[in-house]
């Protein structure tokens, strides 16, 4: 026990040697600093905590060059000021970040090409795959989806796998153009990589 005191007694001593204003001031200006950081970032609910521990900290210093209990009264006032100042940086509009763009919007950009335009030129060619053809890739799509669906994926690879079995449902029972067998090929691609993912 003495010497847990006498360690105390030693690191009180260490941080007695440090300049008298910055003991004093270290604590408000990293409240400050912090403050700004996490309302940027608007980390609001973060704020709290952190007043509390810099709050600690700052306690500790100054109890290495505090003379009297009235040192800590008008520290604790000084902190609790600033605390209340930092405040305000949270009613700043500070520009939110940009959310990342929603996964399922690129599925259906990869697997639903501008339903609008339509296919004029496709329906005026001879198809790429025939019906057979195209129900045998189908096929083989389908069973590794069911293979994919008995693994545990994660959310967004559910969503994917979800958005590409939707989307195989455009090109059964019908000879493909050449977009369709594009798209269909993509929807391979997609589920082969899942399956790789998974070592499937």
């Amino acid at each position: 026990m003495q010497s847990i005191i006498q360690s105390i007694r030693d690191v009180l001593g260490s941080v007695a040697q440090l300049p008298g204003w910055f003991l004093y001031f270290c604590a408000p200006v990293l409240l400050i600093l912090t403050g700004f950081i996490l309302a940027a970032v608007h980390a609001d609910r973060a704020y709290p905590p952190v007043a509390l521990f810099l709050g600690g900290v700052g306690m500790f210093l100054v109890a290495s060059i505090a003379e009297s209990f009235t040192d800590f009264v008008a520290w604790a006032a000084i902190y609790l000021a600033v605390a209340a100042l930092v405040k305000v940086f949270f009613y700043i509009p500070f520009p939110k970040r940009k959310k990342a763009k929603n996964r399922n919007e690129d599925i259906y950009q990869a697997f639903h090409a501008d339903l609008d335009m339509g296919k004029p030129m496709e329906t005026e060619l001879p198809p790429a795959l025939t019906l057979e053809e195209g129900e045998l890739q189908l096929k083989h799509v389908d069973s590794l989806i069911e293979k994919l669906r008995t693994a545990e994926l994660d959310p967004a690879d559910r969503l994917e796998l979800d958005a590409v079995a939707r989307s195989l449902d455009d090109y059964r029972g019908r000879a493909l153009s050449a977009g369709d067998a594009r798209a269909l090929n993509d929807c391979l691609s997609a589920v082969l990589k899942l399956t790789a993912k998974y070592s499937l």
